[in-house]
Parts: structure tokens; sequence; C-alpha cells
């Protein structure tokens, strides 16, 4: 039918979006509630009933346009998740992706494999946000589970379907799964205990996972019978949504600042490349609904700082956006940085006005992205456009510091909601309305390095 839609669901840190779009690639509407991650005693979770709840709300803010759904896509944030057995989901708090619980459990797996040891099986660095850091925590920590790991993702297209499934690059944030071979890391997993759990197996995103049963169309007001999918990781997801292909740098500007570039793996002696000391968090993840790869630079959290920074400062976001947008500001160094995104701002900036504070950072975050560009161009051979993606488009002055620093042609994406409708678009794949890749295009403005923003739009065919 031509009216139908497609639905992509985005489960993300400060909200979750239900996107309707339709056969052209074009949002009809959209429904969005906040995330319910709320702080306590032993750091930042929701509970299960909470997700759901917020996950049924954003879908309700879809409003008549549900009914013409007919495949869903649902993409989330990574390492977040639960155990899910025969009744049902566990009571395990879902802790957020940045919650630094299971730092002892990131040293015990580099005491027992050594760090290049575990980035040659998992293509990542060994960090708390991976999945079983926090799996790890829980289990020691006073809390029981059994069944099967998924990700909020998972859980989400459970509550839909009533299949447990995982997707490719969710299951790369896990901190126990070799993105090149496919499959957990047995010795890992037994390394930490957490071999007796069930790993949901990791299927391509745009795979039908399971068909909307009557429980979740009663609950969703979704039709029954039609398929849904995890799309994966939000940040690959985000890359399909803009229009981002293999020829570019993506740069996903938002709570996290990942790079993206594609990776050949070619070889099981180049599948996990030596990083090179300075390039800091580097992972391997699989390229949304194909059998390609792609590297992501994962050291910058910017929403966090600014959050922080917000906060400290006592200013309105808005305002402060405004209020810096002509000052000159030299960029704090990245060890300030990431000190700010751990909630630690440093005395000399909260001593300055608030304006040049929040310039500097900003500053601070386009230089170490620039350089971070540089060695990721050489690491992967890219020579094309940067593309800016990414709710961090909406900061003119963050994207002005960007600008000064582009030694390449720099686009913008102009999807502001990358990530849903990047989920719907593979919700597309499942339902064979196209092949993967083979998507309506997206648009994007063309950007003059060392210049503001230029008005116009150009179609990525």
């Amino acid at each position: 039918m031509r009216d139908e839609l497609l639905l992509g669901i985005d489960l993300g840190t400060s909200s979750i979006k239900a996107n309707a779009i339709d056969r052209h690639g074009r949002s009809i509407g959209i429904g969005v509630a906040p995330t319910p991650f709320v702080a306590g005693q032993h750091g930042v979770d929701m509970t299960i009933s909470a997700l759901f709840g917020a996950v049924q709300d954003a879908v309700a803010g879809l409003g008549a346009l549900a009914s013409r759904v007919a495949a869903v896509g649902v993409a989330s944030m990574g390492e977040t998740g639960t155990l899910i057995d025969a009744e049902g989901p566990s009571e395990l708090p879902l802790v957020a992706w940045h919650d630094d619980r299971g730092s002892e459990i990131v040293r015990e797996l580099v005491d027992a494999f050594g760090v290049s040891e575990i980035q040659r099986r998992t293509g990542r660095q060994p960090r708390s946000v991976t999945s079983v850091a926090k799996l790890g925590w829980l289990l020691r920590n006073g809390y029981s589970g059994r069944g099967t790991w998924t990700g909020v993702a998972g859980a989400t297209v459970w509550k839909l379907t009533g299949a447990i499934a995982q997707e490719q690059s969710l299951a790369a944030s896990s901190g126990a799964f070799d993105p090149i071979a496919g499959s957990y890391d047995e010795e890992i997993l037994s390394a930490l205990g957490l071999d007796s759990l069930a790993w949901a197996p990791a299927r391509r995103a745009g795979t039908m996972m399971g068909l909307l049963s009557r429980p979740g169309s009663a609950w969703s007001g979704l039709p029954e019978g039609i398929p849904v999918t995890i799309a994966g990781h939000d940040h690959p997801v985000g890359v399909i949504g803009s229009g981002g292909d293999s020829t570019e740098v993506i740069d996903s500007m938002g709570t996290g600042e990942p790079l993206v570039v594609p990776w050949e793996a070619s070889s099981p002696a180049a599948a996990h490349p030596a990083w090179p000391g300075q390039m800091g968090d580097l992972t391997i993840t699989s390229w949304p609904g194909t059998e390609r790869f792609m590297l992501l630079w994962e050291t910058l959290r910017p929403g966090l700082a600014m959050r922080h920074l917000q906060r400290a400062l006592g200013v309105d976001r808005s305002d402060i956006e405004f209020s810096s947008i002509r000052v000159e500001a030299e960029p704090l160094s990245l060890p300030q940085l990431l000190a700010m995104q751990d909630g630690e701002i440093p005395a000399d900036v909260l001593s300055a006005q608030p304006e040049e504070a929040w310039a500097a950072t900003l500053e601070g975050y386009a230089h170490a992205a620039a350089q971070a560009e540089e060695n990721l161009r050489a690491l992967a051979g890219v020579t094309g456009t940067t593309l800016l993606i990414g709710g961090g488009l909406r900061s003119r002055r963050w994207v002005e510091a960007k600008l000064r620093r582009a030694q390449y042609p720099v686009e913008m994406a102009e999807e502001r909601e990358a990530v849903s409708r990047g989920a719907a678009l593979l919700a597309g794949v499942a339902a064979g309305w196209w092949a993967p890749e083979s998507y309506p295009p997206a648009d994007t403005i063309p950007l003059s390095p060392g210049s503001a923003v230029r008005k116009g739009m150009g179609s990525r065919a």
C-alpha cells in the first residue's frame, strides 16, 4: 500500500524517538519521550519497566500514523542491556553506557589478557563502558540474573515480538565479541565468570528478527504481524540515516562524538590494527546492513562535558550558545576535556567568563577532533569529504570552530534525526522495500572551510 510507513525507534541517552518515514525517506511524524535514566546510590541507570514505558510514550506520540507502520527498526545506545529468560527480562538495573561501574572488571581483564590482546580479540579498548564490565559489576554486587544477554534494542524487540535477538554492531559493544569473526569470545567470558549465561546471537541489521506479536501490538498500538529488526548501535545507524558513505569521514556530534571511517578487514592479520598511541579509543564495528566494517574513534564525550559545565556555570544552554558565538578563545587541552567529561571542571575554566569558558570548550573539542581526523585518514586511507552529523549541529559556535580547522571539504547533514531515520531505513530492508544501501537519498549542506555556514542544500545520490 502506498500509504504504508516505516518506523525507526532510537533509544538514545537523553531521549527516545519514534520516527515514521515514507517511501521517499521523508519523516511524516515523530514521537519523543525522555530516556528515564536516573542518578542513584551506585550511579546512573533505569528500570526495564521505565524503558518500556518511555518507548510506549514515544510511539503513542505518532497518533494515527502508528496504524500505517509496515515494519519497525530499533537502534540504541551501546553497552546497556539486560538478561531475558522464559519469564521475560530480569529486574537488573539498566546501567547507563557512560556509568563507570565495572572498572575493577576491566582491570581483571587487562591483568589476564593484556591490552593489546583484548584489542586483537575484540577490536576495541578494554573500558568500563562495555557490557561485560557492567554485567560483571552487577552480578558481584548483590544482583542475580539468568537467561540471555541482549541490549536495550534487543529488549525492545522482545517486547514487540517475543523473540530474543541481537545485532552485530551492538554485540561489538559488549567487550567480549569479535566483530570480524562474528562470535563471542568464550575465554573472555569464562575469565569473568559470565560463560554460564547465554549471549543472543548477533545478526545483520535489516534481518527480520521477529514479527510483531498480538501482545506487542496491544502494548504498542502497532499492527500485528509486521517485521521487526534491530538496526544497530546508534552511531553507525546515524551514518546510514544521514546519508554517509564509505568515501568520507563522518563526524557524529552529540553526547559522544565518534569519528567514523570505513575499515577493510581483508585478512586476519589486518583485521585488528595496532593502535598508534596517540589514537586513543578505536573501535571496529559493522557497517549496518552489510558485510563491511567501520572504524570509530570514540574518545570524546562533548555532551557530557557541556552538561557538567552548564551546571557548574549555572547558565541556560541556549543563552550561553548565543553569547559565545563571537567570542574568541584558545582551545582547552584534551586532558582538560577528558576531566570535564568526568565532571571535574578545571579551576581556570570556572574562573573565566561563562561565554569564554563555553567557547574554549567547543574550540577544544573541535581541535581534538581535527587532530584525530588527520590520524584516521592516514590509517584508513580516506580522502573524501568530512560529513558532520548529529544533534551537535544545532550549535553554530561548534560548527564554526570545526570549519576553522577543516583541511577537506565539509558537508553538514540536513537530517537532524539521523539515528531514527537510519533505523527506519533498515526496517525497510526487513520489509523488502529496498536492498541495503539502496536507500532514498539524504540531503546535505555544503560548507566552506574557514567560513560561516552557507545556506543551501545538495542531494546525495
